[in-house]
């Protein structure tokens, strides 16, 4: 894509963006970073410095941040105690030829957090967790196949999805998923199903009997779970002898301190963890029965800074604070509150939207059909205008504050004033200072 003209209080992040492209493949490391999904040009897109909930960017412009790293960050930027951990140990040591006993204390508090957590596997990120969790499922149940529901990463068990399709993946989350580079022998060994949809599961089970490894989910995300999904789905993973794994990179930690698990009651063999487990620190892990777990010692899995003693330093100190203070009910009570707010905001300039998913974790659509994208666009470059950083997931954190929520609100009243206005004026376009905003991988490459 053609680089726009930054305005010029963001001239910094624009002449850092365009070094970024001749070095970086798409510019930047995490997809969800890049600037083209947003107001290209009309907001920040390098930060210098972050506190709490807010952050300056190289230009030297303040936001409250709704992001908050785009997911780990549950406590806050800069959070005292976590930071503190992490120095303390980095004047002890970060990686070692043997092994610290921070891997067995951040192990055994997952176990005793955990329901379905006897054993544990850290690696770095989501992704990652998630490839290990399949390949252990795999070789504990010696079969192949995997059937899936949710976003799980890059990796090829994950995107060879879209090998025989190229359109499986778009339900979950992520449309256009290209599988460039993933075998073409891998076809057929990954299948979606929908959200809710028991029945749709249970014929995938029922055509490929005897050959499903595991059923790896969110057990939430954006929507809710019907009655009886998540017990349906734990059922039937047992009747067809596969495993079924939750993947709680999102909902761990944050929607419970067991996770997704605790909350509804229904125990996978095998859970992964990343995001907010170490409040932005790269830490992931895998954990569950151990049977299964113990499977591992044929099968290498193994990689040098899995261990690293920052993370777990930092990981340690996150957990305690969520268990010692009221980390996830305030978390979810900041986001209900934003919810509330931008319904009632919505309402009363008789915008249609949509907002999906819990206090902790949810979305904000725009629903004028091919408008739609154009409508988010100038909602995001408007709240940007007016210091607040949205894209269109939020992520409340624990250092979130009354009035940083009074603030967000009465940005969203302005701006979805504005859109009310540009919408029954068919001026939505002329209001645009930024280019339309991009969705999906497809669209960007």
């Amino acid at each position: 894509m053609l680089m726009p003209a930054f305005d010029p209080k963001y001239s910094k992040s624009g002449d850092l963006y365009r070094k970024a492209q001749k070095l970086f493949p798409y510019g930047t490391q995490l997809f969800s970073r890049k600037p083209e999904l947003g107001a290209f040009g009309y907001g920040p897109v390098y930060f210098e410095k972050m506190k709490g909930a807010r952050f300056w960017d190289v230009d030297g412009n303040e936001f409250i941040d709704t992001l908050m790293g785009v997911g780990p960050v549950i406590l806050g930027y800069g959070y005292e105690r976590v930071d503190r951990a992490v120095k303390e140990q980095i004047d002890k040591g970060v990686l070692g030829s043997i092994n610290h006993d921070l891997e067995i204390r951040v192990a055994e508090k997952l176990t005793e957090m955990v329901p379905c957590a006897e054993m544990v596997k850290f690696c770095k990120s989501g992704g990652e967790a998630d490839a290990i969790a399949v390949r252990l499922a795999r070789g504990y149940t010696g079969k192949e196949k995997v059937i899936f529901c949710g976003y799980h990463g890059w990796h090829d068990w994950y995107l060879s999805a879209n090998l025989g399709d190229e359109n499986s993946l778009d339900q979950h989350l992520l449309p256009g998923l290209s599988p460039k580079g993933v075998p073409a022998s891998l076809t057929g060994t990954c299948l979606p199903f929908e959200y809710n949809n028991l029945e749709q599961l249970k014929a995938l089970l029922n055509t490929h009997a005897g050959e499903v490894a595991c059923i790896i989910m969110e057990p939430t995300r954006f929507k809710q779970p019907e009655e009886g999904f998540l017990e349906g789905v734990r059922q039937l993973a047992d009747q067809h002898d596969c495993l079924l794994i939750f993947d709680e990179v999102i909902t761990g930690f944050r929607m419970a301190r067991g996770g997704a698990q605790e909350y509804y009651g229904v125990t996978p063999d095998l859970a992964t963890f990343a995001k907010a487990i170490a409040n932005g620190y790269p830490l992931a892990a895998v954990a569950g029965r151990r049977e299964v777990m113990e499977s591992q010692a044929d099968n290498f899995i193994s990689s040098t800074y899995w261990s690293d003693c920052t993370a777990l330093a930092a990981s340690l100190a996150t957990m305690k604070e969520i268990e010692e203070k009221p980390v996830i009910e305030t978390v979810h009570r900041t986001g209900q509150k934003i919810i509330a707010g931008m319904k009632a905001l919505a309402k009363a300039e008789d915008l249609d939207i949509t907002l999906a998913g819990h206090g902790f974790d949810f979305t904000l659509t725009f629903n004028y059909g091919e408008q739609s994208a154009m409508i988010m666009t100038l909602y995001i470059q408007e709240m940007i205008a007016r210091s607040i950083y949205v894209g269109s997931v939020f992520y409340p954190s624990f250092s979130h504050t009354e009035a940083q929520v009074k603030e967000i609100l009465a940005a969203a009243g302005d701006t979805f004033a504005m859109i009310r206005e540009a919408i029954a004026e068919n001026k939505v376009e002329k209001l645009l200072k930024a280019p339309v905003r991009q969705a999906g991988f497809k669209r960007l490459t």
